[in-house]
């Protein structure tokens, strides 16, 4: 079958498609899936590069999130069966005709979901409902202030605090971006390229600061940021695409607000339980067109390379999908 296969650590825009070994028929507790798509992050990227913390053992194929239709089913499964659609998670082997998978990790979605769109279910989707909701106890009518706004972390992230009912604040550098950030909802858009930046957000809030950030971006942008929280707010530290930040920590004393860290893979390891949920409510958000989950740009595989250089050039909108 054709699949992206690293054989040494490197730049993910110059990834290729390789023929590789077809899995085995599954084993027990094992499905084995039709690919339908494979989202792309900055996780599967960093893995490609060596730079995460941990190392996959070469040759490895990427792709931690997917959807796709379940071929057929090992001994002892029973809430999958062929032909079921399901968005899934592995750590690796995404971005291939055909993955084998343990049957945990995979969710049955209804057939109206389109599955390239639940390609990111698993990863950026997860992430920011799962930040927002559960680590970060967002309230109907609080204000977030989303940075790396129109990448798709930033993207899912506008769209869930919108359907959490709260007020969006977006920060994204070019106006192009800030315009794809209007379109996903966004209330208010701010150029955090410019000096006065945090004035716009001051003055958007009245004054009183955001009650949330949610932060996948990191470097010298986070303790500015950081300083824009009213009294009680919670920072979420999603990522650190810039690097990682160095704050101050007589601020979250001074300013009165929590710092937490946003890390759905870990938690989902810790304690699988943390799924249903999450993945039952982008269904059903979906299903009532309160996110639009659909893709901003699918590539072939031979293509994955070209998704990669412009997610990590910062020149990508939205969610990116693989479609083997």
């Amino acid at each position: 079958m054709r699949a992206i296969q690293i054989h040494e650590f490197g730049d993910p825009a110059a990834i290729e498609v390789h023929q590789v070994e077809d899995p085995g028929p599954p084993g027990r507790g094992q499905v084995r899936i039709d690919v339908a798509g494979v989202g792309v992050g900055y996780f599967d990227g960093l893995l490609i590069r060596g730079d995460y913390q941990i190392r996959p053992d070469l040759p490895f194929i990427p792709g931690s999130s997917l959807a796709g239709t379940v071929e057929s089913v090992g001994e002892g499964v029973e809430h999958l069966a062929p032909g079921t659609p399901v968005a899934a998670f592995a750590l690796h082997g995404g971005m291939a005709e055909r993955v084998l998978l343990p049957a945990a990790s995979c969710a049955p979605l209804p057939p109206a979901i389109d599955l390239r769109a639940a390609a990111n279910f698993f990863i950026s989707w997860a992430t920011s409902l799962y930040g927002l909701r559960e680590i970060g106890a967002l309230k109907p009518g609080e204000t977030v202030l989303v940075l790396g706004a129109a990448g798709s972390t930033g993207t899912t992230a506008i769209e869930c605090a919108k359907a959490l009912g709260a007020t969006v604040v977006a920060a994204a550098s070019t106006a192009a971006k800030r315009e794809h950030c209007r379109a996903h909802g966004a209330d208010i858009v701010v150029d955090y390229t410019s000096d006065d930046w945090r004035d716009q957000v001051k003055n958007a809030t009245g004054g009183k600061g955001v009650n949330v950030v949610y932060d996948p971006v990191g470097g010298a942008l986070a303790e500015s940021a950081l300083r824009l929280l009213a009294p009680g707010g919670r920072y979420l530290v999603v990522g650190f695409v810039t690097g990682i930040a160095k704050i101050p920590l007589n601020l979250p004393l001074l300013k009165r607000c929590s710092i937490h860290g946003v890390n759905w893979g870990g938690s989902v390891m810790a304690d699988p339980s943390v799924v249903p949920p999450v993945i039952r409510t982008l269904v059903e958000w979906s299903l009532a067109g309160e996110i639009d989950p659909a893709p901003t740009s699918v590539h072939s595989l031979e293509r994955a390379g070209e998704a990669f250089e412009a997610l990590f050039g910062r020149k990508s909108l939205g969610g990116i999908v693989i479609a083997p």
